[in-house]
């Protein structure tokens, strides 16, 4: 596979937390390779990474080792600056209870965030 077609990319990642001193792993020498334009569902039982995972290819979290790399950019050299310009920049989360607001349409929902960067009405909206 082309690395142009993979669009999101862990190499080797793992994560772990710490509660009272006890290390819990939650991904361990992980790897995988998502390729531009295909649909992947993550799941699994309360407690498995899900979400760790997401944040993780969100930059939302940093792993403890490995990479993660979306679009060719890997979001460990970035500054935690710089991290937030990328998020803003490139990322959109939908969360299961999305709390759109209901006096908005679907699209003004969409355009929200949107409205606190330096993006026109029309990029907005494309």
């Amino acid at each position: 596979m082309h690395q142009d077609d993979v669009v999101v990319e862990l190499v080797n990642v793992s994560k772990e937390f710490w509660r009272d001193k006890i290390e819990i792993p939650v991904l361990t020498n992980t790897t995988l390779h998502i390729p531009r334009g295909d649909f992947v569902a993550i799941m699994g039982p309360s407690g498995s990474g899900k979400s760790t995972l997401l944040n993780l290819c969100a930059g939302l979290d940093r792993p403890t080792t490995g990479h993660v790399i979306v679009n060719g950019q890997d979001l460990g050299e970035l500054s935690e600056a710089r991290l937030s310009k990328w998020r803003s920049e490139n990322l959109g989360f939908i969360f299961q209870m999305y709390n759109l607001m209901p006096v908005l349409t679907a699209q003004e929902n969409v355009e929200l965030p949107l409205l606190l960067t330096p993006l026109s009405r029309a990029e907005r909206r494309k």
